[in-house]
């Protein structure tokens, strides 16, 4: 069973001021409006100073950039009020964007992490290195990714890509509860490689089947391209993926298909890691 909260009862909202994020902030209004979860915005600034700067001269930089901390804030806190309503706690913090995102995210103990991406297609959508790409890999809560060129709409159908793994199973159950709450449909699909033995045992338990109204598929190929034709033909509202990493010497890196999934899918996906 999952031990990620749905609804979450609070949000990071991290921001960039970007086109990307009023994606972003639509999908926090639909959650605050449908389940009552609170939003607290972030904003990171950065800027390291040049080690060859004058004492006079760093004094000075400090200074404006104090001051442009301060005009960032009244306008996020503007911005964040017109999208969301009063009340939102707005913050700037002063750290690489992914440090500032992960590090909010625990020190707030939020329920989900929610990001605007570009969407940008081909060669100008590189995700490694990526501020979102760090943290959909590194973040130990829930992450949901949503793209610019998202159209508000209530969850009705919730798509769970899994395969028999923790990370299927926590992802699975996520999902369940997702579709429980919001009156969804669920689509679990299993996607068998080529040469992959069946598996041995049913997807979905019959407390999830109690629970929501569950399809289940099975279909063989290659997991990325399946997973991707099924977003695309079913158009569900929501993606639920499990955490799928692997390891080498160089640290953990998501598994290929995830990686092509998070890449690709249309709809806003939920990456969930594991428990």
């Amino acid at each position: 069973m999952s031990a990620w909260i749905f609804p979450p009862r609070s949000i990071l909202l991290p921001t960039d001021m970007s086109g990307a994020s009023a994606a972003a902030f639509a999908y926090a209004r639909l959650l605050k409006d449908q389940f009552g979860s609170v939003a607290h915005v972030l904003h990171a600034q950065y800027f390291e100073m040049p080690p060859y700067f004058s004492s006079g001269q760093l004094d000075l930089l400090r200074r404006e950039l104090e001051r442009s901390r301060r005009l960032a804030a009244d306008y996020l806190r503007r911005e964040a009020e017109t999208a969301l309503g009063e009340g939102v706690q707005v913050m700037i913090r002063e750290k690489p964007p992914a440090d500032a995102i992960l590090e909010g995210g625990r020190e707030l103990d939020v329920d989900l992490i929610l990001m605007g991406t570009h969407g940008r297609k081909g060669a100008e959508r590189i995700w490694l290195g990526s501020v979102a790409e760090r943290v959909l890999r590194s973040a130990d809560r829930p992450v949901l990714a949503v793209q610019a060129s998202w159209s508000p709409a209530p969850i009705r159908h919730v798509l769970c890509p899994v395969i028999p793994s923790d990370a299927g199973r926590t992802a699975l159950a996520y999902a369940a509860r997702v579709a429980q709450i919001a009156g969804a449909r669920l689509t679990v699909l299993h996607a068998a490689e080529p040469g992959a033995p069946p598996i041995d045992c049913p997807l979905v338990d019959e407390a999830t089947r109690r629970n929501c109204e569950v399809e289940e598929r099975v279909l063989q190929g290659d997991a990325a391209r399946t997973i991707l034709e099924a977003a695309r033909s079913l158009k569900p509202d929501l993606v639920v993926m499990g955490a799928e990493r692997k390891r080498s010497r160089f640290g953990e890196f998501f598994s290929s298909t995830t990686q092509k999934v998070i890449q690709s899918a249309p709809p806003p996906i939920i990456i969930v890691p594991r428990v």
